[in-house]
């Protein structure tokens, strides 16, 4: 269909200044025909003037609703001299479309009547294709901070928070809503939250960096009041403004952790140092009581030969000798006294889980190991339990066995320690197994004696404390080399119902 001329004026400036506009424009009679489709509808629908022109303009539109709300506003217009905006997909070649923003503005005749309505329109398909990229990338960042495991906040040059992830929100109690756009002073305790505004500021003005970039350790504040130490990072970067991230790590559980590690650490040296003093005191009581009994007798011979001459000045030198016997029969029993007790001494057994015993003792002995390039592996059982033992003292073994079977392994080729438990029908079992030099065979039998040791250096006291604590707890503790290399202590607590 060829489009009608227009009267009012020329039809080719018409044409030319339509074409000259870079942009969608579209003239429409008063009832919706296209009467003009300029060179950028051409471009951008993929339809020539003369396979549009003559269609009503809401035909042109993908959509039966979008058709429906054009055929709307073109009735609109119609009835006043306003601007009528709308946006919607619009059909192109190929069974394409494309999203344009579009502004009516009917065209006022000499008479008082619309003459025309001017379509202009606006692609906004390239700009909401980059807004969804930009939302999903957005979603994704943020995914990212929320699968954060350590609790991700920015703030801006002002100090207000703009996010709080996922993680923040468990660690510090607050909801992401109740915190933004509020000051991060706000998580802090004092006297850093009466200082931080001007730290900021010393930074914006100095550029000098104190914690950016660096970790540092912190107290922090929950909501609930609770002030606890946290690892914090911070970096920075600019997007218009300046914007920094903090990372904030609570190392409530870790620092308990290495508290409660530090006090076992204590008890087992303080009980090391008291099970030495005993094993050295029993020894001492041993080898010093049989010549003191040696003494006794042979004083008491020779007083018994001076009595029996009945001679009157013997009689104090038997008196003197009658009191010497006293005083080596008196050393003797507090010699005797003295090793009964450290024997006889009672321990402090209460119920517990015989896995975490050994674990906690475990992580004290293998402090340094990897450094030693050691291969810990750990099998414990999980029918091991609860037993009533001396907790102190059980670590005390397990710590001496693991600290031995490194020391055995400081010359071999490969250095491997296993550390396990076992529950069987009467008793749990605790092993330590290394592949070291393994027991020489003049010690295998007096292992377990006091001052017998297979270091250079030992002192060989350490496994005569440990028998003493095993036999204490009524088990048994033992030792072999293996085929392969090496040696297994086993000590085994049998199960009291």
């Amino acid at each position: 269909m060829e489009s009608p001329v227009l009267t009012d004026l020329e039809g080719s400036l018409v044409e030319e200044l339509l074409n000259k506009v870079d942009a969608p424009l579209i003239l429409l009679s008063p009832s919706g025909d296209v009467l003009r489709f300029n060179k950028s509808c051409e471009t951008l629908s993929g339809f020539a003037g003369h396979e549009v022109s003559g269609r009503k303009f809401w035909d042109l539109f993908a959509s039966s609703e979008d058709a429906e709300h054009v055929k709307s506003t073109i009735f609109d217009a119609q009835q006043a001299d306003a601007l009528f905006e709308f946006s919607g997909y619009w059909t192109v070649k190929d069974n394409g479309r494309v999203l344009i923003e579009w502004s009516l503005r009917p065209i006022i005749h000499e008479a008082n009547s619309i003459s025309y309505i001017v379509a202009s329109g606006k692609d906004l398909t390239h700009r909401r294709s980059r807004e969804a990229a930009l939302q999903e990338s957005q979603a994704f960042l943020r995914s990212i901070i929320d699968a954060s495991p350590v609790a991700v906040i920015t703030i801006n040059e002002k100090g207000r928070i703009l996010t709080f992830s996922r993680q923040a929100e468990l660690t510090f109690g607050y909801r992401e809503v109740d915190v933004l756009g509020k000051n991060i002073k706000m998580l802090m305790p004092e006297p850093d939250r009466s200082r931080h505004d001007q730290y900021i500021s010393h930074y914006a003005e100095t550029g000098e960096r104190r914690i950016i970039g660096k970790a540092r350790l912190i107290k922090a504040l929950r909501q609930n009041g609770e002030v606890f130490p946290a690892i914090l990072h911070v970096s920075e970067f600019h997007n218009d403004n300046d914007i920094y991230v903090g990372f904030v790590e609570d190392v409530t559980e870790r620092i308990d952790t290495e508290r409660r590690l530090n006090e076992t650490q204590e008890q087992l040296h303080h009980a090391g140092r008291l099970g030495a003093m005993g094993e050295i005191a029993t020894s001492i009581a041993h080898e010093l009581n049989q010549p003191l009994t040696a003494a006794a007798s042979l004083t008491g011979a020779v007083s018994l030969t001076l009595k029996k001459d009945n001679e009157e000045r013997f009689l104090n030198t038997t008196e003197m000798l009658d009191d010497a016997i006293g005083e080596i029969k008196r050393a003797s029993e507090i010699i005797s006294n003295m090793r009964d007790f450290v024997r006889k001494r009672k321990t402090a057994r209460s119920i517990h889980d015989v896995n975490k015993v050994v674990e906690d003792a475990s992580k004290i002995a293998l402090i340094g190991a990897d450094a030693d390039g050691i291969r810990v592996e750990t099998n414990f059982d999980k029918r091991a339990g609860e037993m009533m033992l001396d907790r102190v003292q059980i670590q005390q073994v397990v710590t001496n066995l693991i600290r031995n079977a490194i020391d055995a392994m400081r010359a071999a080729p490969e250095r491997r320690l296993s550390i396990s438990t076992k529950r069987t029908d009467k008793c749990i079992e605790v092993s330590v197994e290394d592949s070291g030099v393994g027991l020489a065979d003049e010690i295998k039998d007096q292992l377990f004696q006091p001052f017998v040791s297979n270091k250079d250096d030992g002192t060989g006291i350490g496994l005569s404390i440990s028998k003493a604590i095993i036999d204490a707890h009524q088990g048994e503790i033992c030792a072999h080399n293996k085929e392969s290399g090496g040696c297994t202590f086993v000590f085994r607590l049998p199960i009291i119902s």
